[in-house]
């Protein structure tokens, strides 16, 4: 076990760190004022996102991230469920569904600044705006993609909704429902720059817009290289807990391919 997470680990991380070695040997000597050495911008990031700035920047803005990630994850899975389970209601929605996915999240930043002022809760809202559309459609789309005979069989033998609902319909549409959360984490990194853009007093991207406009160029890249970082990581340890959760359906597949389902 151990030995086969260092080898898929070894295989992740061999290009970029061979990039990053290549970048730091490529700017040792850069002179260019808008590409600062490797070194310098790394000695900046350990100054601002180790000490420095970590709790009045990254932390609020992880936060916002992830409080913006949990509602629509709530809202997505619930929404999708009740429109996946009645079609008529789901048709009646279509429209008003389709033109609220059709607006980014972004564009809603000055609203969101009229209506909840410039604290966190005008960012937790645009991040949950943005990220709950691929879970609502992976919702919507994993539970209408069961099987007809399932259905049929759970309704003739009278199992009772719950019952039917935690153990038959969420668990066959979480392959859906947790491809589409994949989808919201990285949106949701994206969206935290974009709240933080507009009437912003602290988080990581008021930092790089400050940074930006005053030419404090390695602060600016440092900031690129915690986002960087921050989304990366995100995105690690959601595949560890959709590996998790999902354990039972690769264990279908791998079984189905011939191989052992443990």
């Amino acid at each position: 076990m151990i030995r086969r997470t260092a080898r898929a680990a070894a295989v992740e991380l061999w290009l970029p760190l061979v990039a990053v070695a290549g970048a730091w040997v490529a700017t040792t000597r850069s002179e260019r004022f808008y590409f600062p050495p490797l070194q310098q911008v790394a000695h900046t990031y350990k100054q601002m996102w180790l000490f420095d700035r970590i709790g009045s920047d990254a932390v609020p803005s992880v936060r916002n991230f992830l409080f913006g990630l949990v509602i629509a994850t709530v809202i997505g899975i619930g929404a999708g469920l009740v429109l996946a389970l009645r079609e008529s209601l789901y048709d009646a929605a279509l429209p008003v569904f389709e033109f609220m996915r059709s607006v980014p999240g972004i564009v809603l930043v000055p609203i969101g600044l009229v209506l909840m002022g410039v604290g966190d809760e005008m960012k937790i809202a645009v991040i949950a705006y943005g990220t709950i559309w691929p879970i609502l459609l992976g919702t919507i789309d994993g539970v209408r993609s069961l099987d007809p005979l399932v259905r049929d069989m759970m309704r003739s033998y009278h199992i009772p909704f719950h019952h039917r609902l935690l153990r038959v319909v969420l668990p066959g549409a979480s392959p859906q429902i947790l491809a589409g959360a994949r989808i919201s984490v990285a949106l949701g990194v994206v969206l935290i720059i974009a709240s933080e853009y507009v009437a912003s007093t602290h988080g990581i991207g008021y930092v790089q817009l400050q940074a930006e406009r005053t030419f404090a160029i390695p602060e600016m890249w440092s900031a690129l290289l915690l986002l960087g970082i921050l989304g990366y990581t995100s995105n690690v340890v959601f595949r560890g807990i959709e590996r998790y959760l999902l354990r039972w359906y690769y264990g279908l597949r791998k079984a189905g391919q011939g191989g052992s389902a443990s």
